[in-house]
């Protein structure tokens, strides 16, 4: 099934904001080279990745129509985004399985098993920081910066 590409006039059922052509471009403008395979899948893979920025907190007014014009930067960051879905399927929204984290094995007296990797959401996740640096002047919040997690400091 063809892609249905928005313009900035509102195109009814539209899944992408650039075609497979344009996306071949701009991986090759800054990957160096597109990736090798069928245009359904790389039309799947721009759907999932206008479905993932769709679900980003826009500035008022922007998603999807950005006022009659498509900004070059939102174009860029879907093919940045179907990249990564065109590599690995479900990049975007990964399985999360924290590690790091203890393991009670003995009942009669206290015996740990202890995972080893990192202990955070972040780490364990994919944040395709270039994409959100394209996307950040549109953001009214910036997922790469201030995602759900936060340190504490004390003084």
């Amino acid at each position: 099934m063809a892609l249905t590409i928005e313009n900035g006039t509102g195109v009814s059922g539209a899944d992408s904001f650039v075609t497979v052509a344009e996306f071949a471009t701009n991986e090759v403008a800054y990957f160096g080279a597109s990736l090798a395979g069928s245009t359904a899948d790389k039309e799947a893979a721009l759907r999932r990745a206008f479905v993932y920025m769709s679900a980003l907190d826009w500035k008022p007014d922007l998603w999807p129509k950005f006022g009659g014009t498509i900004p070059p930067a939102i174009k860029l960051a879907q093919s940045v985004l179907a990249r990564a879905e065109f590599q690995k399927v479900n990049a975007l929204s990964p399985t999360v399985a924290l590690q790091g984290r203890k393991v009670l094995n003995k009942v009669d007296e206290i015996g740990w098993d202890v995972s080893h990797g990192p202990n955070t959401i972040e780490a364990a996740r994919p944040i395709v920081t270039m994409a959100m640096d394209f996307l950040a002047p549109y953001l009214a919040r910036n997922p790469a910066k201030s995602g759900g997690t936060f340190d504490l400091v004390r003084s």
